[in-house]
């Protein structure tokens, strides 16, 4: 017989493969240095409930994003810079993330692609992959990489130049132990605007 925590945990991972079968967030960083990611979490269980049929949208006056309506945003409107949470951030109390929350940050950096990316190749990471992307029309870089001995032991970064020495970043940061959390923020990726 399963104990209530396994069967927590199974109605959790049933209801996030269906939310992510219902969600649709339409086609739409990697600086840690410049960015606190310490943030010093305790593990805990995901929430209970991720079904979504809606969508949040973050506009800024330099872009815009789609996110699904559970997650959670902090930002502010005037420095185009947003982080988005998939869920209520837990006390603080030290270690590591939890293993299904997903961080992201938005921002816009007065920087040359080329060199952002020279800078990250600087950096020692055991696992490293990118690619050339389009997003919205507008061509770019995505970067996969494993981040050991961070809270989050995985990042995902789109970087998409905008012309006089701006790249717009987005940075997600997340677990590999949440098989969902890929999907989702190539989605959530994707459905960047830029003006």
């Amino acid at each position: 017989m399963l104990s209530r925590q396994s069967l927590a945990a199974m109605w959790f991972h049933l209801a996030v493969a269906f939310s992510l079968s219902v969600l649709s967030l339409g086609s739409g960083g990697l600086i840690p240095k410049l960015l606190p990611q310490r943030i010093g979490l305790a593990a805990t269980m995901p929430q209970a409930n991720p079904v979504a049929t809606t969508k949040g949208i973050s506009t800024t006056p330099r872009f815009t994003v789609t996110y699904p309506d559970h997650w959670i945003e902090y930002s502010n409107n005037q420095t185009d810079y947003v982080i988005i949470y998939n869920q209520r951030i837990p006390a603080i109390h030290g270690g590591t993330a939890p293993p299904y929350l997903i961080k992201t940050d938005l921002f816009i950096q007065n920087a040359d692609l080329r060199d952002i990316l020279q800078a990250d190749q600087e950096e020692p990471s055991p696992t490293r992959r990118a690619e050339v992307v389009t997003v919205n029309g507008r061509p770019g870089v995505r970067v996969w990489e494993a981040t050991p001995g961070l809270d989050f032991p995985h990042l995902l970064a789109t970087y998409l130049p905008m012309g006089n020495g701006e790249v717009f970043t987005i940075v997600s940061y997340y677990s590999c132990q949440n098989q969902y959390a890929e999907a989702a923020i190539l989605r959530l990726h994707d459905s960047v605007q830029l003006r």
